[in-house]
């Protein structure tokens, strides 16, 4: 009993076990998953064929006490032995009444399959998991520095075989890079820069452009992941200057190109750029004719390809705030509201970029946290000629100039320089528009920012917050650049990289196993100590086979109440179902099983009516066994 109990709690445990490894297993074979759900119900059966075994052993032995104690009606004696496999001892009142535990035992026999087999399985489930960890993971990161080291001569070749590619186009003093004192000097961007920057321009929605699989190679597979990369890359940094004619004096102080008189209502333009002063010109000289920009002797070389600054934006527009004009309003013959105009500057920075990434299934958002200008691009500023304007052709300090001779310096500014330019190239030109009287009203484009989201498709102006827009603009073509791993600049490093994900998975659940198999423990633990109890007492243990129930009912008076009735057919007589029998000893052994060697002091216990019978006790040799092996016993019929 013992033994089958505690193999009983280690099948349970095993069950246990085996359901803890699957938690959160992901499992794609479906043959495997119903292997994995057959273990389980198997040891569940086993479990329940342990726990069931104990009991049974307890409930021989109970009733066979119970028939010590109770008389009772052939009926309940018959459902008592068979109350295993007959429920129909759940409705016989009278062994309800009179033999309580042991009809307790059978119920407790029949109700373990259902919680062991029925619905301990029910703890390990199928279902979603919303799966959340963190990993440190390789993902993708800006890496301008990169452009300083590789020569394109040598290509820069990926591990899939695809080759790395510039940023820019390079003109050069010698094509196979052997003369002594040879450089290469920049020459435009580069097709693979321009296509980025270009969707980039022309795209609609407010978000950089990425790969398709970005998801999967920045979480580490199928997950929704947030992460954050830092990363030095260029970056403009514009300031409001002007609101209106009164700032005009400020705006000269600075070197303006231009002030409000350009902008509606003074001007004709509601959107004016002037984004090229001091830009690095193309062709370097007008004598180079040589494919590859190879300079001849004539040409020369100490200022050839150098960046001697790098162009701010200056940029102006008026905005249309939608108040109508007072009647004294000089600008009243021509305008019917007012505009308010705007100009400002943007300078280009080597700019400190951090960036949080959220990936969610097939959407990404990049928001940048933090934004911090390093240094100017190129960190020169334009000389003033005697009256005061700017002096575009001689930039100042002369030290701050950049020159191809002093490679990684150059083509990272270079780099810096492409993505501006690629942009810039938007910008440049103005939008005029005509005034509403006598009207019509309508604008004339000439600038490029009309095919971006720069400007309103629905007034075709400028948007109002332009100045917070170009930069954003900028900086989302800056991130595009993700797009096209390709590309030289586009690296990885390694970050803790936050993930989320659901899972079709197994799930088990420990309390609703244990749920089940508690009550089976403890009402086993119970039923064992009961049974152990009983032993003990009684001083023998009983069991229900054939032989066992053949020596308890050799008895004269069971003969004779049963004559007729010895087939073992159903229906079986129903006065001898009703007759109440006892288990016990007999009182005076009958003359017709006397033997002709009698064993003295040995009594005789058997089934029979209570009358005829005395308590059995415990010590007493009912079995005989002892003395069956020193004499031989024969039986002899007396008349």
């Amino acid at each position: 009993m013992i033994l089958s109990f505690v193999i009983g709690i280690a099948l349970a445990i095993g069950q246990h076990l085996l359901y803890s490894s699957l938690h959160h297993k992901v499992e794609e074979d479906e043959g495997q998953k119903v292997k994995w759900v057959l273990y389980g119900r198997a040891l569940a059966y086993f479990s329940k064929v342990a726990f069931g075994m104990t009991c049974i052993m307890v409930y021989r032995q109970r009733i066979w006490t119970t028939f010590r104690k109770q008389a009772l009606t052939v009926l309940s004696i018959d459902q008592l032995f068979l109350a295993t496999e007959d429920p129909s001892l759940f409705l016989n009142w009278e062994a309800i009444n009179l033999a309580p535990l042991a009809t307790i035992m059978a119920l407790v026999i029949w109700l373990i399959p259902v919680a062991t087999i029925i619905f301990s399985p029910g703890a390990l489930t199928f279902g979603w998991y919303f799966e959340v960890d963190n990993a440190q993971l390789m993902v993708p990161t800006l890496n301008f520095a990169r452009e300083s080291t590789v020569d394109w001569r040598d290509p820069n070749i990926m591990p899939d075989g695809t080759k790395k590619q510039s940023l820019m186009f390079y003109n050069t003093t010698d094509t196979q890079g052997k003369q002594p004192g040879f450089f290469d000097y920049y020459d435009q961007p580069s097709f693979a820069a321009d296509r980025v920057t270009q969707m980039n321009a022309l795209s609609l929605t407010e978000t950089p452009l990425n790969r398709p699989d970005a998801r999967q190679k920045s979480c580490g597979g199928n997950f929704n992941c947030t992460y954050t990369t830092t990363f030095i890359a260029p970056g403009y940094k514009c300031e409001e200057l002007a609101t209106s004619s009164a700032d005009n004096a400020k705006l000269d102080e600075l070197g303006a190109p231009f002030n409000t008189s350009m902008l509606i209502p003074e001007g004709k333009n509601v959107y004016f750029a002037d984004v090229e002063e001091g830009d690095y010109t193309k062709p370097q000289d007008s004598r180079i004719t040589i494919p590859g920009g190879i300079p001849g002797p004539e040409v020369d070389k100490n200022s050839l390809g150098v960046f001697k600054s790098e162009p701010i934006l200056w940029i102006g527009y008026s905005v249309n705030s939608t108040e109508p004009l007072d009647d004294d309003s000089p600008f009243r013959q021509n305008w019917t509201h007012r505009f308010d105009q705007h100009i400002f500057r943007c300078i280009h920075y080597e700019t400190n970029y951090t960036v949080k990434w959220n990936y969610t299934d097939s959407f990404y958002k990049s928001t940048i946290i933090e934004q911090k200008p390093l240094s100017p691009v190129v960190n020169t500023t334009f000389s003033q000629r005697s009256d005061g304007s700017p002096n575009w052709e001689i930039p100042v300090p002369f030290e701050n100039y950049v020159s191809p001779r002093d490679t990684q310096r150059y083509k990272k500014v270079a780099a810096y320089h492409t993505i501006g330019q690629s942009m810039r190239k938007f910008l440049k030109g103005s939008i005029e528009m005509d005034a509403p009287i006598p009207g019509p009203s309508y604008t004339r484009v000439r600038s490029d920012i009309q095919q971006t989201r720069l400007v309103s498709n629905s007034t075709s102006l400028p948007m109002n917050d332009l100045p917070d827009k170009l930069q954003s603009f900028y900086n989302n073509m800056v991130l595009s650049l993700f797009s096209a791993p390709q590309m030289l600049v586009v690296d990885r490093e390694q970050v803790l990289v936050n993930r989320t994900r659901f899972q079709s998975t197994f799930i088990y659940d420990a309390k609703k196993l244990w749920a089940c198999y508690s009550p089976v423990i403890l009402a086993t633990l119970i039923i064992l100590i009961v049974g152990a109890w009983d032993i003990v007492k009684d001083g023998t243990t009983f069991s229900v086979g054939f032989s066992r129930i053949m020596v308890t009912t050799r008895n004269t008076t069971l003969d004779d109440i049963s004559r007729g009735a010895c087939l073992g057919n159903d229906p079986f007589p129903l006065e001898l179902m009703h007759t109440r029998l006892k288990f016990g000893v007999l009182n005076e052994p009958t003359e017709e099983y006397m033997g002709v060697e009698a064993l003295p002091g040995i009594g005789h216990c058997a089934f029979g009516v209570p009358s005829e019978l005395s308590p059995i006790r415990r010590g007493q040799p009912y079995a005989g066994l002892a003395q069956r092996e020193n004499k031989r016993f024969t039986k002899e019929k007396v008349d």
